[in-house]
């Protein structure tokens, strides 16, 4: 083989990868239709699941029984949720299973946290805020300096990038003296003005041992909790909020799920079958009444409730049609015999993924190879010269037809 023809297939095999990376994903945007994830909560007017999905053409609302509502009697059902529509209208009711409620009870006494799965799979940059916790203020400002903690806590200021010594030893004198074990493994917090108030981070130690650090009057404030260092922490995820029940949450290396009460830091365990970190969004909900969980893989759709003192009240699961069902996928699998894919939905950076199709994919195959032959015969092409055409006809199907076809054997001639 000369260097002519050489040219010629690189040129083709550069223009397969490339087509096996963005020809599948325009066939995803013309042909796929994108699956919308029903919203499911729970009603504690009818103590039952309520929940409204999109459908071709509009919304449809129902409760775990298959009953259908118009838009506002399903709001009426999620009084937590929508007050102030009902309180627009004149329906906010003034009590809810014998509890005596108001707008501003119901704000106070609710709470929200997630977790996007893509966030347990990127890169982190290792420098925190750390907020003043008893501010005279009631908004939260950022402070001048950045924290990370590497052989010591140091304080670095951001405007000069320079290391404030003072700080730094303070800080790391008070977590020597609580027994804190460097480098830290990890360290959780909630690093945005957003928030109703600050509660400082949660680290994990050298050792596996959490402590909570917080500064309260420009000093540290560091408190060694009785949490487990037996737990292989993965993730800790703090959202403050005025309820003051529960700090965060956290998730171990065995995809266990802690919250973190203001009990005493007291761990509740959250008994979630079949939850996957990596794979799933997770997403925590607490209204006056009831505490509520859902997860999910974009297919099936899992809420789990539980009542106040977290004894299990009722879960649901919702299953879409998966996506290796459909006749759009199945169609997909024909055409294309592989994809590279450089984007994953739970993840936020750059992968590369060779993927081959099922054997449907043989049908392409085929159909490209006539097509392929057919040509080149029609126009009396020397076949056995360029007989690495027939080879890549059949190990690539459409994107093989297509180098073959564009990048012809007769212009290198």
């Amino acid at each position: 083989m000369n260097l002519k023809k050489l040219s010629r297939y690189a040129i083709i095999i550069i223009l397969i990868i490339s087509a096996s990376v963005y020809f599948p994903r325009f066939y995803h945007k013309l042909v796929d239709k994108s699956t919308r994830s029903p919203i499911v909560y729970y009603s504690p007017v009818i103590e039952d699941f309520a929940y409204f999905q999109h459908t071709d053409s509009h919304l449809v609302f129902k409760d775990g029984e298959g009953n259908h509502y118009t838009r506002k009697e399903y709001e009426k059902l999620l009084p937590f949720l929508y007050y102030r529509d009902l309180d627009k209208w004149g329906v906010l009711p003034d009590t809810i299973q014998g509890l005596a409620i108001d707008i501003t009870f119901i704000r106070h006494n609710s709470q929200r946290m997630r977790l996007r799965a893509k966030k347990l799979d990127q890169p982190t940059i290792n420098l925190y805020p750390l907020f003043e916790s008893q501010s005279d203020y009631t908004t939260l400002s950022y402070p001048p300096e950045l924290f990370r903690i590497n052989a010591r806590m140091e304080f670095i200021t951001a405007r000069t990038n320079k290391i404030n010594e003072k700080m730094s030893r303070q800080f790391t004198k008070v977590l020597k003296e609580k027994g804190f074990q460097f480098p830290a493994q990890l360290i959780g917090g909630n690093p945005t003005t957003r928030k109703p108030f600050d509660e400082g981070y949660f680290i994990v130690d050298n050792a596996g041992r959490v402590f909570h650090l917080r500064k309260v009057k420009n000093s540290p404030y560091c408190i060694k909790t009785p949490i487990p260092d037996d737990l292989n922490i993965r993730k800790i995820v703090i959202s403050e909020s005025v309820r003051r029940e529960i700090y965060g949450f956290l998730i171990t290396q065995n995809d266990e799920v802690y919250l973190i009460s203001y009990d005493n830091y007291k761990l509740i365990k959250l008994p979630l079958k079949k939850y996957n970190p990596d794979k799933m969004d997770f997403s925590f909900y607490a209204d006056p009444i009831y505490r509520t969980i859902e997860y999910d893989d974009n297919y099936n759709y899992y809420t789990v409730v539980f009542d106040s003192n977290y004894t299990f009240v009722d879960s649901m699961k919702i299953s879409l049609t998966p996506k290796e069902d459909r006749l759009s996928t199945k169609l997909k699998q024909a055409i294309f015999p592989f994809e590279i894919k450089t984007v994953k939905g739970t993840s936020s950076l750059i992968h590369f993924d060779f993927k081959l199709q099922s054997w449907l994919s043989l049908i392409g195959i085929l159909l490209s190879f006539l097509i392929g032959l057919s040509i080149k015969l029609s126009h009396k092409e020397n076949i056995k010269e360029n007989w690495f055409d027939i080879v890549l006809l059949l190990g690539t199907g459409i994107y093989g037809l297509l180098g073959v076809l564009l990048i012809k054997p007769d212009i290198w001639d």
